[in-house]
């Protein structure tokens, strides 16, 4: 795997949190992104998921779980 391909570290229905987690991602020092955000009337229905680089996962997995 490539280092730098962006890997799921955490999913949610709940844009609120995935946008937390990515902030708090963030604040750590790891790039994030978002996927399945503004998704109008399926909000809470459909998966928002966060990505990070695949030399960051593990820690951001580490972070996460601590959330």
């Amino acid at each position: 795997m490539d280092a730098n391909e962006l890997v799921e570290v955490y999913s949610t229905t709940m844009e609120a949190d995935a946008e937390v987690v990515r902030c708090t991602l963030e604040e750590e020092g790891i790039d994030s992104q978002i996927s399945g955000a503004n998704q109008g009337g399926f909000a809470g229905v459909l998966d928002v998921k966060v990505y990070v680089k695949a030399i960051d996962a593990e820690r951001a997995r580490a972070i996460v779980g601590e959330h």
